[in-house]
Formats: structure tokens, sequence, C-alpha cells
């Protein structure tokens, strides 16, 4: 059984990264946003690449053109990688006015070049992050993210584990998906449309 990743036999216990993702950036539209950077973990790994996928499908239904600029790659829960892409993202002529972080961790990164820059966040830039660790809602402001049920998503591996090991014959190889719940937080600002 293995959790948010998906190998051919084994049972995978992942969060919904897909529909967790589309609520996230329908969120940061919502708010006005129409320039999003999004700085996602390393490539090839199923949880980016349904993230991606998601994100790419999302602004498209909402009509949004993202410069290929916008997406950059940094490792996910490393603050070093998301700093220096959050520094490219600030520099860019056109720079975004929302960057949406890998996850939490490395959020604190980008944040920190933010606020170096003199940076107010959510008025000058806004930022969202995912996990919904609890760290994100003791910053402040509070981080806008996906909170990912980390008890469900560890309690349906457990689950799966010991039926597979009471009842082998009768195991199949599945992929459950445990939902996510979007926390608004107070790091994206409301842009006037």
């Amino acid at each position: 059984v293995t959790i948010d990743y998906v190998h051919h036999n084994c049972t995978a216990v992942c969060s919904n990264n897909i529909q967790g993702m589309e609520e996230l950036v329908k969120y940061i539209y919502s708010q006005g946003h129409r320039k999003i950077a999004y700085i996602h973990g390393q490539d090839g790994l199923y949880v980016t690449r349904d993230r991606l996928a998601s994100f790419y499908r999302t602004v498209d239904k909402l009509g949004l053109v993202i410069p290929d600029e916008y997406i950059r790659t940094a490792d996910y829960l490393e603050t070093k990688g998301a700093a220096k892409q959050t520094k490219e993202l600030l520099n860019l002529q056109n720079a975004p006015t929302c960057i949406i972080y890998p996850d939490d961790t490395s959020l604190i990164g980008g944040r920190n070049v933010i606020v170096g820059e003199g940076l107010r966040i959510p008025d000058d830039i806004s930022i969202a992050g995912y996990d919904g660790s609890r760290m994100s809602q003791l910053l402040y402001p509070k981080i806008t993210t996906i909170e990912q049920d980390t008890d469900g998503i560890g309690k349906e591996a457990a689950i799966r584990l010991i039926q597979s090991i009471e009842n082998p014959k009768t195991t199949l190889v599945e992929q459950i998906v445990i939902e996510g719940t979007l926390l608004e937080g107070q790091s994206v600002g409301q842009l006037k449309i």
C-alpha cells in the first residue's frame, strides 16, 4: 500500500490532487487574479502530474492564458528552490499577482523573499500553498491552501494494508482518493477586476 504514489502492483491511497488544484485556482480567480504563477514540485512524480494537469485544465476553462515563464519547478518540502523561483517571478517585467507553491513548507522560502523585498502579503502579492499544514495556519497572514485529510489517508492506508495481510487472496489493487478542503486563509487578496 502506498500513499500519494501510484505503482502498478500496489493499492494507492491518494489525496484528490486534481480537485484540490481546481478549487484552489478557481478561488484565486474569484478573488480577481488573472496573472497566476505556479511553482510545482519535481517533474515526473504522480502528484506533480495530476496537480499540473489540473492547473492547466482549470485555467483553460477559465479562459486564462498563462505565460510559460509563470510555470516553475522547485522540490517539494524545500525552501531554497521556491525562494529562487519566487525571486525570478518577482523580477519579471509582467510579474504575477499570485504565486501557488508546491506545498506549505516550500511556500516559506517564497514568503521570505517577498517579505525581504519589502512587499506585503496579500496587499502587494498573493500567495497560496498546498497541504494545509498546521504551520500554514499559524503564519500571518494565514495561508490560503488545500488541506489534505492526512488522518483519513493514513487510516485508509492502514485498513487496506491490514486487509491485504489478513486476506491476501481476495486483495485487489485499487486506487483510493481522499478529498481535501480549501482553507481560504488571508494570503490571497481581492483584486479589482
